[in-house]
């Protein structure tokens, strides 16, 4: 009976689980997103990270701290919610990390973590306040997906990076192409802002099919 019950629990908070993660896939405005996020900041980490076995954080911070062999390089998080990513790159050694995601209560989160040179709640698809070349890398996990960002942040991204610094970010596949991630990636390498240096479907969860392309691309 005590098996059965606790099994039943762990169905209905999986359910809970899923039900946050599509309703993330549906979000339509700017402020369902801030009201969203408000909602699940305090559990997004112990759901995601211990109920759905999120690891694309991890990969795409593993992806960037093997192009940037110098842990002195500035990183900015794109989207660093509760900081998951980051938090990987400084338990690799790297300490100059600057995040910006739209909720304030996700920051708050990573802030926590005392990992961050600094955090700011700004929204990534407006140009971005901060100088040009002034990073050595820029990583983003989970951002470029569904109800969240398009490809229009990419040039902002590439203007904040150094030339030889490293983009590192996953994009869902189903958005690839419907939303212009292709073109606009081959554009930037059109136009001499980028180079490719690996693009690869992975998945985004343990045991789970493949789901995003993680994409490392190289500022010019």
């Amino acid at each position: 009976m005590s098996s059965d019950k606790s099994k039943s629990e762990s169905n209905s908070t999986a359910i809970k689980t899923d039900d946050f993660v599509q309703e993330a896939y549906h979000l339509e405005s700017t402020d369902e997103m801030v009201d969203f996020y408000r909602k699940w900041a305090a559990d997004y980490d112990r759901q995601m990270l211990d109920q759905r076995g999120y690891t694309a954080p991890s990969s795409i911070a593993k992806i960037l701290g093997e192009q940037l062999s110098d842990t002195r390089a500035s990183v900015l998080d794109v989207g660093c919610g509760t900081g998951l990513t980051c938090r990987l790159l400084a338990e690799s050694g790297f300490s100059q990390l600057d995040g910006i995601d739209l909720s304030q209560e996700m920051i708050e989160v990573a802030r926590e973590r005392g990992i961050y040179r600094n955090l700011l709640q700004g929204d990534v698809n407006q140009p971005l306040q901060l100088e040009t070349a002034s990073y050595d890398g820029v990583v983003s996990s989970g951002t470029f997906t569904h109800g969240h960002v398009g490809p229009g942040p990419l040039d902002e991204i590439f203007r904040v990076l150094k030339p030889g610094g490293i983009l590192a970010c996953t994009v869902h596949q189903d958005l690839w192409q419907s939303m212009g991630f292709k073109d606009r990636f081959a554009a930037l390498v059109d136009q001499g802002i980028a180079s490719l240096i690996s693009l690869e479907l992975g998945s985004y969860y343990r045991d789970k099919p493949l789901e995003g392309w993680f994409c490392v691309y190289r500022k010019v």
